[in-house]
């Protein structure tokens, strides 16, 4: 991996975007009502010599690490997404022995399966039993901190976890203000997680297919597997959620081969907004363009490429590896590619080939991922933040146990090869995998152990940052540093998601029979429904952060 490469494109998106959070509000108006004014501070100077002395030796014991008491055991909770490795208790006894040795506390590791991680992540922060939590933008992380879930940590990063606070960098850590109020730690490791389409590149060589790399070969490549093998499954798709509001049919994500923006940027309530232009925010409910996709929708659902009960499904992460479907075409990103390749790999299925086209390849629109993609945060009501934030800190920042909690126990779990590549010695079923405890938010570049599939992650990265440099906002993630803050609509919000489960959902899902009549129905119950309020809202807040940070 090219660390300075990638680490100098973080750096550059956190010089934009130093403030995760907007609710309307702009990151100078926030951060000032932290912050003295400078030119008052200057004049306030010290009466006498002595009170000057004392002022500059309180500023200097302000600005040492506190001295953490660790005399009484802590045991602390951090809650992960996914699923549990079978070695859990193995290593987690391994990573608990040294943190009782560093700072007398142990970490208990919490999962949560992939069908429910929703729910229980509301139900979590809720009941704040967990005193670590992973924190995404993905996962509402603007309007959670904003909400009081999260400790607040810029006074807790310089006088408890110094050496963290200097190994992910203030930059990053700026990115993740919210209100001018850091509530999370990043991981320390920058990543392309542009969306894209994942097909099996072995059934296209097989049959002579196009590339999908447009919505018409992208039929094509479909059509011509149906046809060669009637029996194989297509594309495995379900309707999509995310903290209560309905993001839409996951299928439909195959437009952005046509728009730079379709469920890729965050504009929500059926709102476009081009990557050049990101201030001028246009209709897409209403426009032709949304007609004339429905029908595209309907003729690939008629055609088989998915369920009719595809509205039903809750689950489709095994689909792709167990060769129930030939491409997933929402969700996916370059490490999802790289676990792909491993699955095949690991499952015996080598003469299964796996590709991966980026749709900002195709737009021309890509930029690395904001340092709110994976991050931890302190739970709001845990009873030790500071001994929880110091342990954070030994997780990313110490080797040994940063080994640990990404791969297990050397010689148990993995090796390391004489090139410094990553072998789990357990290929087949392994009870500790790479990254097994989901910790992505602990990555830390200086440490990251490659995999031999790393090598294919380096070139896609590398072919993305050479296609971003050439952007309108160099490699610059421009959409995922916003927060809406939809508190003054929330009742017209849940009003428009019931009518995007009610409508749209079966029109993106092909399953309507007129689509002209199905589009105007939709359309009135959005009005009715009180979609302009929201749009307005949302509008009005996605024009003050534009307005910012200068994207015009």
């Amino acid at each position: 991996m090219k660390r300075r490469k990638l680490l100098s494109l973080f750096l550059v998106a956190a010089m934009v975007l130093t403030m995760a959070g907007c609710g309307g509000k702009s990151a100078a108006d926030a951060m000032g009502e932290e912050q003295p004014d400078t030119a008052q501070t200057q004049e306030q100077e010290p009466e006498t010599e002595g009170d000057a002395q004392e002022a500059a030796e309180g500023e200097s014991s302000a600005a040492q690490p506190a001295e953490l008491d660790t005399s009484e055991r802590v045991d602390l909770v951090f809650y992960v997404m996914g699923d549990a490795p079978d070695d859990e208790q193995m290593v987690e006894d391994a990573i608990n022995e040294i943190l009782l040795e560093k700072v007398n506390a142990t970490i208990d590791m919490q999962f949560s399966t992939w069908t429910d991680f929703q729910q229980k992540y509301s139900l979590e922060l809720t009941a704040g039993s967990a005193d670590l939590i992973y924190i995404a933008n993905w996962l509402n992380y603007g309007q959670l901190a904003t909400s009081g879930a999260f400790e607040e940590l810029d006074d807790l990063l310089d006088t408890v976890a110094p050496v963290l606070k200097e190994t992910v960098g203030e930059t990053n850590l700026d990115m993740c203000r919210v209100e001018g109020k850091i509530y999370a730690v990043p991981c320390a490791w920058a990543e392309y997680v542009c969306n894209g389409i994942k097909y099996r590149e072995d059934l296209r060589e097989k049959y002579d297919l196009p590339v999908p790399d447009s919505l018409e070969n992208l039929e094509a490549y479909l059509m011509g597997i149906k046809e060669n093998d009637p029996n194989q499954g297509l594309l495995t798709v379900t309707t999509e959620e995310s903290q209560g509001f309905l993001t839409g049919f996951d299928a439909a994500w195959v437009f952005n081969l046509k728009y730079p923006w379709v469920n890729a940027n965050g504009l929500p309530y059926g709102l476009a907004s081009d990557y050049d232009s990101p201030a001028d925010v246009y209709d897409y409910w209403y426009s032709d363009d949304f007609a004339e996709d429905m029908k595209l929708m309907k003729k690939w659902a008629d055609l088989g490429f998915w369920s009719k009960s595809a509205l039903s499904d809750t689950n489709n992460s095994e689909s792709y590896k167990n060769g129930l479907c030939v491409a997933e075409v929402a969700g996916q990103n370059p490490n999802k590619q790289i676990t792909a390749l491993q699955d095949f790999k690991n499952d015996g299925h080598d003469d299964w080939k796996s590709e991966y086209i980026a749709y900002g390849e195709i737009t021309n629109t890509i930029y690395p991922g904001h340092a709110t993609q994976n991050g931890t945060a302190v739970v709001r009501g845990s009873k030790n933040p500071e001994r929880a934030l110091k342990v954070l800190e030994i997780l990313m920042t110490d080797e040994e146990v940063n080994r640990l909690v990404q791969y297990g126990i050397e010689g148990v779990h993995y090796e390391i090869d004489d090139q410094g590549i990553y072998h789990n010695l357990e290929p087949a079923h392994p009870t500790f995998a790479y990254e097994g405890f989901n910790t992505w938010a602990l990555r830390n570049g200086e440490f990251k152990l490659p995999q031999e599939t790393d090598i294919v992650l380096n070139e896609m990265f590398d072919k993305y940052e050479k296609l971003g440099e050439q952007t309108k906002f160099p490699n610059v993630n421009i959409y995922n540093g916003f927060s809406e803050n939809y508190d003054a609509y929330q009742a017209e919000r849940t009003a428009v998601s019931n009518v995007m489960k009610q409508y749209l959902a079966p029109l993106q899902a092909g399953l309507v029979d007129n689509v002209d009549a199905a589009v105007e129905e939709f359309r009135q119950k959005m009005t009715d429904a009180g979609i302009e309020i929201c749009r307005d809202g949302f509008k009005e807040q996605w024009a003050a952060y534009c307005d910012e940070y200068g994207y015009k």
